[in-house]
Parts: structure tokens; sequence; C-alpha cells
């Protein structure tokens, strides 16, 4: 698993916000437990990059992977595409997800991203992944659960102080699924599908979804 010293030795000298945000998220989220349900080779399409930290997490995980970033928020992009200073093939992009035709690819990650995108949208994006994928490739979903409720209702409010109070993230309204959801629209659509509960020692519901293409 990738040491958080090394990451936040690659965003020494990044501006303030990013930082600050890089320090919450390590503290209050298993993103490098994600990192590891990632094959260690081959391209890898990040929807809802944000400033590359998912980026930074599967460069240090393994070179062998070629990473592209997609995020709605012109100046998180911009951030991230300092990170090519160290990581020259890595790329990012200005995209909104909903329109994104996703990138043929080994494997797709979407972390803590969808709850901000309306449900028959999300299922869009969800497909679009599906068919993006070689056989045989993965798409790794990091969501929040419904259930506990205690977590839920915890998670509900730091989101809204989040995006709603301090805009760290861009969007207007929550759009949770629960586990069962989720699982029911990802086999439809037909992956074989690994559900990987993350909230053990956290306040918040992390659950990570590991889809796999036949």
């Amino acid at each position: 698993m990738v040491k958080k010293r090394d990451i936040y030795r690659v965003f020494r000298g990044h501006g303030v916000p990013t930082r600050l945000y890089l320090g919450i998220k390590l503290r209050i989220c298993p993103v490098r437990r994600v990192e590891t349900s990632v094959p260690p080779q081959g391209k890898v399409v990040d929807l809802g990059c944000g400033s590359g930290l998912m980026a930074v997490l599967f460069m240090l995980g393994s070179e062998r992977r070629q990473v592209v970033g997609f995020d709605l928020d012109p100046k998180k992009v911009q951030a991230a595409r300092r990170l090519k200073d160290r990581w020259p093939t890595l790329e990012f992009h200005e995209a909104d997800l909903i329109a994104l035709h996703v990138p043929d690819a080994q494997a797709v990650t979407i972390v803590d991203v969808l709850y901000l995108i309306p449900y028959a949208q999300q299922e869009e994006i969800l497909k679009r992944c599906f068919e993006a994928l070689s056989p045989g490739g993965v798409l790794v979903l990091k969501d929040m659960d419904t259930r506990p409720r205690w977590k839920y209702a915890w998670n509900y409010f730091q989101e809204t102080l989040a995006v709603k109070m301090l805009g760290f993230t861009l969007g207007s309204s929550f759009y949770f699924r629960s586990r069962d959801n989720y699982r029911r629209i990802l086999e439809g659509l037909g992956f074989k599908v690994e559900i990987v509960p993350l909230d053990k020692h956290y306040w918040y519901p992390h659950i990570l979804f590991l889809c796999r293409k036949p």
C-alpha cells in the first residue's frame, strides 16, 4: 500500500487548497485501499480526477500504469496538470462526465463522484464504462452506502458543508444509492460484482464495488 508520506511529498509546493483537501481526504477516506484494487499495469481512466490524488496513488503504486483523468472543475484540472512535471505520461482533461465518451481502458475508477450526478445520468455513465472496458477489465467504484444510518447521516452533513457551503466540490444536490441498488444496476449491465465494505474504523459508510467485465 502506498505510504502517506510519499503522497505528501508529491504534493509539496502545490497550493494551500489542494494540500488542505489532501490532508482531509487521507484522514477520512481509505483511498489507499482503492489503489490496491486497480490492475498494476495498463490504461486507467479516472473519472472525476479532481486535483490528481488518485492519479498520484496509481503512479506511486505502479509506474506501469497509464493514467488519464477527467474532471468538470477547470481549476482542479489545472492543478492536476502540475503532476506532469514528475510523470510526463499523465493526462488530465476538463470534461463533463455526463457527456463524456469514456476512452477504452483496462480499468476505470470513479471515487466519490457519482453521488453528485442525477440517477439517470449515473446509469448512463456506468453503461459507458462497461462498453469502454476491455474483456476482463475492471470498474473500481468507490462511493458511500446508505447504511448504517448514523454514518450515512454524518456523511450527508459533512457533504452539505463541503459542497454547498465551502464549495470544495462542484455540485448542488446529492444522489446516493444503497449497495443493493448499485449491485442491481451493475449486474444488469453485465458486470460481475464484488462488494467490499471499507467503513471499519471510519465514521463514514465507505463502500467499494469491484466490477469485472467478463
